[in-house]
């Protein structure tokens, strides 16, 4: 479910940081927090061309040169090559770390992060969490006391921690690390949980060279030839050199994009998700699902290793929260559903 709407503060008008940016700034930053795909730990896809829709006479050079600006001052930070941003300092500015529900849903809304920039940036943020100010009484439950909010807290940020690891904070050795400073801004609203939306691929031309356009792939032919020939296709009047495969009817069958790049699962990999989710995540299944998937839809994506991590991630939240549904109930009278106060679902046991 997306969010409804955005909060500011009114303080933002005294914070020297807010103050110290441009009008074009400063309505950016507004714009971004009131974002309705805004998860909880602050993270946005990319998507400069449907944002430079938002306002009339607004190209995607210009948001571009804007959120330039926005990123050098300190208050996001924008990774060009997964095409996601973050508002830095939203965990701490929006109470999230207040609130361990909420902290959990941060957790698992961090997770959906590919940029290793955006993940060094985010656990920075977790050492700036007061953590000293938050209750270390036992918390009551229905069942007794249970760990008070400030070790509840400290647990979900371990657990960040051992989901990202060491991340490298840039990997192709061309940018910086994690900004330093902290500019305040205007918390928002706490979000709702929901899914971002997909990119767009809004960065401007001089920022991201986009990677070549796969060619379109005909039907597969019913009875391939067993001894196939290979030849190149493409070259300079295309644009691309790609391998394709000529069967006995002459009609070439292109490899996907996943497949030209050489995706595979390595031993690193594995080790990564079986310390991270343990044995419980089938990571062989997993990997075949997320092959065929990018066989399947033919996209290209600039880093196949953190796309996979992304699909690991994804798959062992979805397996958690199966596992944490609450089990079927027998009811009287039929078919009447049972809704369980603690959960939106309904449940039927005819189902």
């Amino acid at each position: 479910m997306a969010r409804g709407h955005g909060r500011i503060l009114t303080s933002i008008w005294e914070d020297a940081d807010f103050l110290a940016l441009d009008e074009h700034q400063q309505r950016l930053y507004l714009f971004l927090i009131s974002q309705p795909n805004l998860n909880h730990a602050g993270l946005l896809d990319l998507t400069l061309r449907r944002w430079s829709r938002k306002a009339a006479g607004l190209s995607v050079a210009t948001l571009d040169k804007i959120l330039t600006g926005l990123e050098q001052a300190r208050f996001v930070v924008v990774d060009d090559d997964t095409e996601e941003l973050l508002i830095r300092s939203f965990v701490r500015n929006d109470g999230v770390w207040r609130m361990p529900k909420v902290m959990g849903a941060m957790v698992s809304g961090a997770l959906e992060i590919s940029s290793p920039k955006l993940r060094l940036a985010l656990l920075a943020e977790m050492d700036r969490i007061p953590l000293d100010e938050l209750s270390d009484e036992p918390t009551k439950t229905t069942r007794g006391e249970g760990p008070s909010i400030r070790a509840q807290i400290a647990e979900h940020i371990e657990t960040l921690r051992r989901a990202f690891g060491n991340p490298d904070p840039d990997p192709s050795r061309g940018g910086s690390a994690t900004p330093s400073g902290t500019p305040s801004g205007t918390p928002s609203d706490t979000p709702a949980e929901g899914g971002r939306e997909g990119s767009t691929r809004g960065r401007a031309g001089a920022h991201v060279r986009a990677a070549p356009t796969p060619a379109p792939a005909p039907a597969l032919s019913p009875t391939p030839d067993p001894l196939p020939s290979v030849v190149e296709v493409g070259g300079e009047s295309s644009g691309s050199s790609e391998l394709a495969i000529v069967r006995s009817d002459d009609r070439p069958t292109f490899d996907a994009p996943i497949d030209i790049d050489g995706f595979k699962l390595t031993d690193s990999m594995r080790r990564w998700a079986l310390d991270t989710f343990g044995p419980g995540l089938d990571i062989d299944y997993e990997t075949a699902q997320f092959l065929d998937h990018f066989r399947a839809n033919g996209s290209r994506r600039p880093n196949w290793p953190a796309e996979w991590q992304k699909w690991i991630r994804r798959s062992a939240k979805f397996a958690s929260e199966r596992a944490n549904r609450p089990p079927l109930r027998a009811v009287s009278g039929g078919h009447t559903p049972y809704r369980n106060p603690d959960d939106q679902s309904v449940y039927d046991e005819s189902w």
